[in-house]
């Protein structure tokens, strides 16, 4: 298992705040699509990029 870099709550919108850290990893800036993609049994997140 990897190394946990942030956790969100999710809203009553089914809404999540990304964590900052993960965030900068992944040079997401706002307006940017995200996907989830199914991999082994896991949600890996992905810019679209």
């Amino acid at each position: 298992m990897g190394q946990i870099v942030g956790a969100s709550k999710i809203t009553a919108r089914y809404q999540v705040t990304i964590p900052e850290k993960v965030r900068e990893f992944m040079k997401i800036e706002e307006g940017q699509t995200l996907v989830f993609v199914e991999e082994d049994g896991k949600i890996i997140l992905k810019s679209e990029i």
